[in-house]
């Protein structure tokens, strides 16, 4: 993962590009649509309309930033008849959120010719977590309550590794351009149904073991960027595509909008047991180009350059904390930029967790 440095943004892919529509018209006759059973807003009382138009903005459930090029996949179904009602097929639209995590559902104008809406569902998914849906919950496939069809706010949850992916891919669904986005899943499903699952005994579960489930946005935000480095554009973030978050891997990729790869700024985070924790930051040293060790960062740290990229790394030994943080030289302009981030996030880590994993003293 770590083997080819100038390439260690692990740029995250998210879908972008301008919103491509699949609604077509095949007749302008409108007839009785259903009433939906989601409220207009979060705080009116009167339903919402399946026809649309629909908007919402989507969040990191942890952190609450916002997560831009997550999925946003909507899909209306019609009937035709009175008595003996029938299928009359479905419609979609396909789009993604922008910068600022919002997302908007254009309004279904024209319905085919003798027919009427009997449902609507909203999908949004985004690798590295849980997906949504407007309609049910993941966690115990429950109906949704709290969908609104505008100013709704999607909390998205970070993936953990106990999850079931093959669960995950029957409660997502189908769908052309989900099919696409959901592929990486198909391997550890696949693995999960023939009992095949690969099992990590080191992991720090949460709700297991010490201490509490840390997540690298935690440690690091687009505004502690921004007062560092003075930068005046828009970072996409969210998990860079490498692998998804578990309970001992986490990682943030802020990609600067409209920038090369030399504006991006990355950020993973390991923790583990104090002694793979020792074994994982000796791999860094030995595996990323352009070490040289500082130990001025928690218990041990190094910097590494290579082309346009400057990297810190350090662990904090008592927490079994490993961080490796690259950021583009436009963006950190000097390795002292480098540094100083780094050292945002190690007073993030001792916040979230004031006490060492062994009962000793925080540095």
């Amino acid at each position: 993962m770590v083997a080819n440095f100038a390439h260690r943004l692990a740029i995250y892919v998210a879908l972008s590009g301008s919103i491509a529509t699949a609604i077509t018209a095949s007749g302008c006759v409108e007839t009785a649509v259903r009433t939906a059973p989601f409220r207009v807003r979060p705080d009116a009382a009167e339903p919402g309309s399946l026809q649309g138009p629909f908007d919402g903005r989507v969040v990191d459930a942890t952190t609450h930033a916002p997560i831009a090029g997550a999925l946003i996949y909507a899909a209306w179904t019609f009937e035709r008849g009175t008595g003996l009602t029938e299928p009359a097929g479905a419609k979609e639209f396909v789009g993604s959120t922008d910068a600022a995590g919002n997302y908007k559902v254009p309004r279904l104008d024209h319905l085919p010719r003798g027919t009427r809406v009997t449902e609507f569902t909203l999908l949004v998914y985004k690798r590295g977590f849980i997906a949504y849906r407007s309609d049910r919950r993941f966690a115990d496939l429950g109906l949704r309550m709290d969908f609104a069809q505008d100013d709704n706010q999607v909390l998205l949850e970070r993936w953990r590794n106990e999850l079931s992916h093959a669960r995950h891919l029957r409660f997502v669904g189908s769908g052309t351009a989900v099919a696409a986005l959901t592929q990486w899943e198909l391997g550890d499903a696949s693995a999960e149904l023939d009992g095949r699952r690969p099992r990590n005994g080191d992991d720090l579960r949460p709700g297991r073991g010490e201490g509490q489930y840390v997540v690298a946005a935690q440690l690091l935000t687009e505004t502690d960027i921004k007062a560092r480095t003075k930068y005046d554009g828009g970072f996409e973030t969210g998990p860079l595509s490498d692998e998804p978050d578990t309970a001992t891997y986490s990682s943030q990729h802020f990609k600067a909008l409209g920038r090369p790869e030399t504006w991006d700024v990355a950020l993973r985070v390991w923790r583990l047991d104090p002694g793979k924790a020792q074994e994982r930051y000796d791999e860094l040293l030995t595996q990323l180009p352009g070490i040289t060790e500082k130990d001025d960062v928690a218990s041990r740290s190094f910097i590494a350059t290579e082309n346009d990229i400057r990297g810190v790394g350090f662990l904090d030994a008592p927490r079994g904390i490993v961080v490796l943080m690259t950021c583009g030289s436009n963006q950190c302009i000097s390795q002292d930029d480098a540094g100083a981030l780094s050292q945002i996030i190690y007073s993030r880590i001792k916040t979230l967790l004031p006490t060492t994993l062994g009962g000793g003293t925080t540095r």
